[in-house]
């Protein structure tokens, strides 16, 4: 009788590990996930909800997306009709709370894999929920590849719509699974969720935030050094644009003065340069983007180094490349990515990014303010 019971006991076990192997290996299984705006956590360096729809609709008003009734696209909505439908419901595409995404899911024992299919965008609004249509993902892809979402300080320097999709930093429900509605079942939807993507499984096609901030900063002068390099720099293109005027006026000093008539002498007074910063282990680097000169307080065009380079331009035998990259000045960031640092606090952010987590920056200078 024993015997029988083990039997029994073995044949269970195998059965019901058949049975979950079957639920967790699966091909191409529709899956339809909900994101929350005020969900997602500030580390994460970006909010799609925020950002995606108002991109989608402005692509859609201008002809360059068609905009669907369900991801099946057997009805196209016009870019009026859409407005009607804001209209009507007192509802806007590009501000909305929620974000839908159709997806579909592939996953094996040791591999899990994810495509992005499309967009469902739907509101709450005081009439009930309200459903603006389907936007195919494959239809949207060189705009999402080509246009780069607002990244907040704890984010990358760059990054696109595409990238920021297949990162899955980002905060998320499952809320369909091929024929299976979670809304009774939130526990099982997220079971799958964990098997899928935060278990021992590799997830295939990841894309890896890069470690690099893109920053705004001001040279500073330092009137206490005899040899500031601030100080050296500002005057060596002082002189410089004094002396080649004909420059001055190619690169937005006409907006100002006329050729003919303007003989004064020009003071630079301040100089902005952006630059992206790179982090590989404890190796840094630095790669300047642009740089905008302002002369007698007013802004000339903002010129990429590469333009600079055609000058020729020595300061004490050192291009201004050379200058930039030894940073013997001092400087305030104003700008870290899209967001903007209020000048007292210029310090903490350069500090942060020598003492602390990259995809923390926030968090350091939180804490380090009230301390």
């Amino acid at each position: 009788m024993l015997l029988y019971k083990i039997i029994f006991y073995i044949s269970f076990l195998f059965l019901a590990n058949i049975v979950e192997a079957k639920r967790k290996a699966y091909t191409e299984v529709p899956a339809l996930i909900h994101l929350y705006a005020a969900n997602q956590n500030d580390t994460n360096g970006f909010n799609l909800v925020q950002d995606l729809p108002a991109l989608i609709y402005k692509n859609i008003l201008s002809g360059k997306l068609t905009l669907w009734d369900s991801p099946k696209k057997q009805v196209a909505i016009s870019p009026n009709a859409l407005q009607n439908i804001e209209n009507s419901n007192s509802a806007l595409f590009s501000n909305l709370e929620s974000l839908f995404i159709n997806e579909l899911w592939t996953s094996t024992r040791r591999k899990t894999e994810f495509y992005v299919a499309g967009f469902s965008f739907l509101a709450e609004t005081d009439k009930g929920r309200v459903s603006f249509g389907y936007v195919d993902a494959a239809e949207a892809y060189s705009i999402l590849a080509t246009n780069y979402i607002t990244t907040n300080v704890n984010g990358p320097a760059e990054l696109n719509y595409i990238n920021a999709l297949y990162s899955r930093k980002y905060d998320f429900a499952l809320i369909q699974f091929g024929n299976t509605n979670f809304s009774k079942n939130i526990a099982l939807a997220q079971k799958i969720k964990n098997d899928a993507f935060y278990s021992k499984k590799k997830v295939s096609g990841l894309y890896q935030l890069p470690t690099s901030k893109m920053l705004s900063y001001v040279i500073d002068k330092n009137v206490s050094e005899k040899n500031d390099a601030g100080i050296v720099l500002i005057k060596g293109l002082e002189n410089f644009l004094n002396t080649n005027k004909e420059i001055f006026f190619e690169i937005g000093g006409s907006k100002y003065y006329d050729y003919q008539t303007f003989k004064n002498e020009l003071s630079i007074t301040r100089i902005e340069i952006i630059e992206e910063w790179r982090k590989n282990g404890n190796v840094y680097s630095y790669l300047p983007k642009s740089i905008k000169i302002f002369t007698n307080n007013k802004p000339l065009n903002t010129l990429t180094f590469e333009e600079i380079e055609k000058w020729n331009l020595l300061i004490q035998f050192k291009s201004i490349d050379d200058i930039v990259a030894e940073k013997n000045y001092l400087f305030s960031i104003f700008k870290f990515n899209n967001t903007l640092i209020p000048p007292d606090e210029s310090a903490l952010y350069l500090k942060a990014l020598k003492e602390y987590k990259w995809t923390q920056v926030s968090n350091y200078v939180k804490y380090s303010r009230n301390n």
